[in-house]
């Protein structure tokens, strides 16, 4: 059963399979960079800043060299910039350990920093034709529904089991479209709701589908809610740049609009407190501008901006001392921590995504 079902796959992928830029390369580093960047994040949206992070850093080489603000810029938007910084170090330890070649064999990629079992497995698999079983959570829908695995998608024993199939039908030929086959099958047919048994190369095979249950694979997990919460961010504007300070909830690597907990405080309240702290209390903030929602892993954040206008043309050294008002300001865009910015710049710098949603109705 299992090598017919694996030719099934195989031939419904050569036939169906999306075209996406990683796939026309057979280039180790790109298929890497790829790896990294689909790590919780849609494809649709990696497509861009994947083409975009190889015309800026096109070797393993070029990666190495270049400072980590760099990387962090062209990284800007897509979110968890530990990824980057794991994928910079990785590139500095290949260049330094391995003569700018990455590793072959799963073992040595998983000392690397940044990569896990599944990334390992699946560079190793589509960039140099290894046998290695990629187990995420597309395999797992698509193997425990097909073999009828019962358990939660986070089980030990699930995966155990699904990864000793995925293990044996690695094995055979064109490996490397075999693991994007698998992906591609739970990506875009075996979906976790409403799957579309009617497309699926395996569904005279499923065991899931002939139970007529087939959403039930995997059982799902006890959910955990992301944590709710309320912040404030204030756009402090001059003309058409706007001021950011270095993120402390990024130990200060990335940038960001000012902002404060609403947890505890009312809105006005917080932007003048959050003002007072670069300004004198002459200005008052205006708002809410705009509200929206930021969503990641762990949070569902709710942001209100509030608006000034501040009116000093910056405090850049050109201008001499600066107003005796922005001593404050100055005094943290001197030290690094905050910059006046305009909207082409911006986007050359590492922003987290709130900012950049924030700036975005700012500058409609």
């Amino acid at each position: 059963m299992s090598r017919d079902l694996r030719d099934s796959i195989l031939r419904w992928y050569l036939a169906n399979r999306r075209r996406l830029p990683w796939r026309e390369t057979r280039d180790p580093y790109a298929i890497w960079v790829s790896e990294v960047m689909l790590q919780q994040t849609r494809v649709e949206t990696v497509v861009a800043y994947y083409e975009r992070f190889l015309r800026t850093f096109p070797t393993v080489r070029a990666l190495a060299k270049a400072r980590e603000s760099d990387v962090l810029a062209s990284w800007s938007g897509l979110g968890y910039y530990r990824r980057a910084r794991n994928l910079h170090a990785a590139a500095q330890l290949v260049a330094r350990e391995h003569a700018g070649r990455l590793p072959q064999d799963p073992p040595t990629l998983r000392a690397l920093p940044g990569i896990g079992e599944y990334t390992a497995a699946a560079i190793a698999s589509v960039a140099f034709g290894r046998a290695a079983a990629a187990v995420d959570g597309n395999v797992i829908r698509v193997l425990s529904r097909i073999h009828g695995l019962r358990g939660t998608r986070t089980s030990l024993r699930l995966r155990r089991a699904v990864l000793e199939r995925a293990e044996r039908m690695a094995q055979g030929p064109r490996p490397g479209d075999w693991t994007q086959a698998l992906m591609e099958l739970g990506a875009t047919v075996c979906l976790p709701r409403e799957p579309l048994c009617g497309r699926c190369p395996a569904s005279r095979r499923c065991a899931a589908r002939r139970a007529g249950t087939p959403d039930r694979y995997p059982e799902p997990a006890a959910a955990v809610k992301p944590r709710a919460g309320r912040r404030l961010l204030l756009l402090a504007r001059d003309g058409r740049r706007v001021f950011l300070v270095t993120d402390p909830d990024d130990s200060h690597a990335t940038w960001t609009l000012p902002y404060a907990s609403l947890d505890a405080h009312r809105p006005a309240r917080a932007a003048r407190a959050l003002s007072r702290r670069y300004w004198d209390t002459d200005y008052q903030p205006e708002g809410p501008r705009a509200i929206f929602r930021h969503r990641t892993f762990s949070h569902d954040w709710t942001y209100e901006v509030w608006s000034l206008s501040v009116g000093l043309a910056g405090f850049s050294e050109a201008r001499g001392r600066p107003p005796e008002r922005a001593a404050r300001a100055a005094s943290a865009a001197q030290a690094g921590s905050a910059v006046w910015v305009g909207e082409r710049r911006v986007h050359r710098l590492p922003v987290r995504a709130h900012t950049l949603k924030a700036l975005k109705r700012a500058w409609k």
